[in-house]
């Protein structure tokens, strides 16, 4: 069911001034009888965020809404000039048959920001521990591969993304928490994966701290030690076309630990992530997808020349990521810029500008060609070249 007057979580997401900024509060209660938990947590936090965007008089019409963790959507229109960057669960609480959930919401105004109609396609790798140590309080070691695997769901479920694979590689073991990242090793993994991915943004990280701690409150009749769990992890996006890391930050929650630290915990039961500590989890992994997400929103779709035929040219993007016959892209070659003891590399578009329209297209690649009427010798497209890379024209 398509859910209107609903508030859009991520999509068209833009970074601006925090003078323009706000906050807004919203709270809902839902009847619960004790089943289907997380469907009713979704109905709630979604009719919260709805009360929230009334305040602003934004409102968002979503369609096939989805609980990957917080809240996502897969497609959504902007009928406002607010939109969210940051939506923080205060608290929730079961009570008289009722999940009631109080959140805010962060709106900015909307900022001039380049966009296209198209997904950014990524492949996210593995997440390993920089000290396993930690896990063996509950046996935990398998944490790593459920955050891989739920930070791919939740990267699935943002407006500007598509993702191609979760792979098994990892692409950076940290060795202590002060590692910085070799960007030569992290391009050499890259390419090595060029003959399976053809996605343009590589998604890698590590898990820096899951350690345990008491916290210590003081109260009239003395003070409550309550175990409670770190979880810490460093985030990384780099993009293989352009050969930068567009996203390097780290992100920290923490929840009540209420497992038995001497035993295994189920962590593919629901319970380890309805638990406070299970939902800390989530609700990182939701923050990280949302800033990756609100990243590439503003970044300009580009495709790599997998063939260069006599009649057409093929790039690596196609229906999936939401090309169009008849849609417009624009030549761009890397060019080498010679430096004092260094090459700059930077892709930049020939002197005289060459627009390809989209003739064909299929999943995951489309057929490209110079206009006749702009190209009537062929001289034009005869300068496109295998692994140059056309970019989204701008309308």
């Amino acid at each position: 069911m398509k859910h209107f007057l609903s508030l859009c979580l991520l999509a068209l997401l833009l970074p601006v001034s925090p003078a323009f900024a706000k906050w807004y509060l919203g709270q809902e209660s839902v009847t619960y009888d004790g089943n289907n938990y997380n469907q009713i947590r979704k109905q709630a936090i979604e009719q919260a965020i709805e009360n929230a965007s009334l305040q602003a008089s934004s409102f968002i019409s979503i369609e096939n809404t989805v609980s990957g963790g917080l809240l996502t959507s897969t497609q959504s229109k902007l009928v406002s000039n607010q939109q969210i960057s940051e939506i923080v669960i205060l608290n929730e609480a079961i009570a008289g048959g009722k999940l009631t959930i109080n959140l805010k919401v962060n709106m900015h105004t909307v900022a001039n920001c380049v966009k296209d109609d198209y997904l950014k396609q990524l492949i996210v790798a593995q997440f390993p521990m920089l000290t396993p140590a930690q896990a063996a309080a509950g046996d935990i070691a398998a944490l790593p591969f459920h955050v891989a695997s739920r930070i791919k769901n939740e990267l699935s479920n943002q407006p500007n993304i598509f993702v191609e694979e979760l792979i098994p590689e990892m692409v950076f073991q940290p060795t202590s928490s002060f590692d910085s990242i070799n960007l030569k090793s992290v391009k050499g993994i890259s390419h090595g994966l060029n003959n399976q991915f053809q996605s343009q943004y590589l998604v890698f990280g590590y898990l820096r701290d899951i350690s345990l701690f008491d916290q210590i409150t003081a109260n009239l009749v003395g003070e409550t030690k309550v175990p409670m769990r770190n979880f810490t992890i460093k985030m990384f996006m780099y993009d293989r076309i352009s050969d930068s890391i567009l996203l390097e930050e780290e992100y920290h929650g923490e929840g009540a630990w209420s497992f038995d630290s001497y035993s295994r915990v189920d962590m593919a039961n629901s319970l380890f992530w309805r638990s406070e500590y299970g939902k800390a989890v989530v609700n990182t992994l939701f923050k990280v997808a949302q800033d990756i997400n609100r990243k590439l929103s503003c970044e300009s779709t580009k495709a790599i020349v997998i063939n260069s035929g006599d009649e057409y040219v093929t790039v690596n993007i196609g229906t999936l990521h939401g090309v169009e016959k008849g849609d417009k892209f624009q030549h761009i070659k890397l060019n080498n810029i010679p430096l004092n003891n260094a090459v700059l590399s930077t892709w930049m578009p020939p002197e005289q500008p060459v627009y390809l329209e989209v003739m064909q297209v299929s999943n995951k690649t489309s057929l490209l060609k110079v206009p006749d009427h702009q190209d009537v010798t062929g001289a034009k497209q005869d300068q496109i070249e295998l692994y140059d890379a056309v970019i989204a024209a701008q309308h």
